[in-house]
Order: structure tokens, then C-alpha cells, then sequence
């Protein structure tokens, strides 16, 4: 499988505090992982092509535009790259945290009444 070949390097608790503490973008989070776990060429650069291809259904110039920062990284893309490297995506990437919370209080995702409510509950926590 591929997710365990290549789950070698830092604790989880290491990259939880790393990726949400200083805050890197998806592009420099993956990068860090990438080096972490060898997944590197031979300079030592990491191997976008090699982790591209262990990723079902993502292409290596969604990945590279996502990395880059020329696109903006999808939610499903962020899911694919942790379950990849055996993570939690909102651990790893402070993006997906964010499209987490921000779905919250989104009608279409959790009805206007309970978007509604957690603005109320969100409003109140923050006066």
C-alpha cells in the first residue's frame, strides 16, 4: 500500500504543530513532508512526479499548480496528499481546517436554520 510506504518521518503531533503554528501554505507543508519521508529526487528536492503518482485520481499538473500556488488547493486534493502520507488533512494543512469551519456556515452544506445558528453562537462568542 501506498500510504505505508512512505509514512516514515516526524510524529504526528510534530506536524500538526508545525503546519498550523507557522502557518506554511499547502505548497511548503507538502514540500517539508515530501523531504521528511525521503520522497526526494536525487539533489534532494522532492519528487512531485513519484508523490503524484501514488495520489488515485489526481494529475501531476493539479499537484504542481496546487504546490505552487498557480491553484488553489481543492479539498480533495488536501485529502488525497494526507491520506497519502497517513495524516489527518486538517492536521497537516491549515486550508483545510479553514474549509472545514467555513462550512459551517454554509447553507447549502448544513441548511440555512443551522448555518444560521452557529453564526449566532460564533457572534456571540466574539463580541
Amino acid at each position: 500500500m501506498a500510504a505505508q510506504a512512505i509514512s516514515r518521518g516526524r510524529g504526528r503531533a510534530d506536524q500538526k504543530a508545525a503546519a498550523v503554528a507557522e502557518r506554511k501554505p499547502f505548497g511548503l507543508v507538502l514540500r517539508d513532508l515530501l523531504i521528511d519521508r525521503g520522497i526526494t529526487t536525487g539533489m534532494g528536492n522532492p519528487n512531485w512526479r513519484k508523490f503524484s503518482d501514488q495520489l488515485p485520481d489526481v494529475h501531476y499538473e493539479t499537484l504542481r499548480k496546487a504546490v505552487t500556488g498557480d491553484r488553489v488547493p481543492s479539498p480533495s486534493l488536501m485529502e488525497a496528499c494526507a491520506d497519502a502520507l497517513g495524516l489527518d488533512p486538517a492536521d497537516a494543512f491549515y486550508e483545510y481546517a479553514l474549509w472545514q469551519v467555513q462550512r459551517q456556515f454554509d447553507p447549502a452544506e448544513v441548511g440555512v436554520e443551522d448555518a444560521l445558528n452557529n453564526l449566532r453562537r460564533w457572534s456571540s462568542k466574539n463580541r
